[in-house]
């Protein structure tokens, strides 16, 4: 089993603002996320590197600063790991790590 998310999009009808993702993990397998967007100048995550646990839900924090209205998207990187490793960044840094990729786009009306 993998993580779900509740969303495809995020929707921003004004040039600043906050929207929350979550992430959820129904499995019983621990994942690490990394996020990264398209444009870092404008939009910023909280957490961007952090656990997802089994059978917990992630709130995942998408803040706009005021910037141009365009379209944008947001990669949430997933993988499987082991329940010691204490760093989330760490398993993306291996050689042959291979995440998912998550893709949510960034509409602005």
């Amino acid at each position: 089993m993998s993580l779900t998310f509740n969303t495809t999009f995020l929707k921003w009808t004004a040039p600043e603002g906050q929207a929350t993702l979550k992430v959820i993990n129904e499995s019983k397998s621990r994942f690490a996320i990394k996020v990264k967007t398209t444009n870092v100048d404008t939009y910023t995550t909280t957490p961007n590197l952090d656990f997802v646990e089994p059978g917990f839900t992630l709130a995942l924090v998408v803040c706009r600063k005021k910037s141009l209205m365009k379209e944008d998207k947001l990669a949430i990187s997933y993988m499987e790991v082991a329940a010691d490793v204490k760093d989330p960044a760490e398993p993306f840094k291996q050689p042959n790590a291979r995440p998912n990729i998550f893709m949510v786009t960034m509409k602005c009306d």
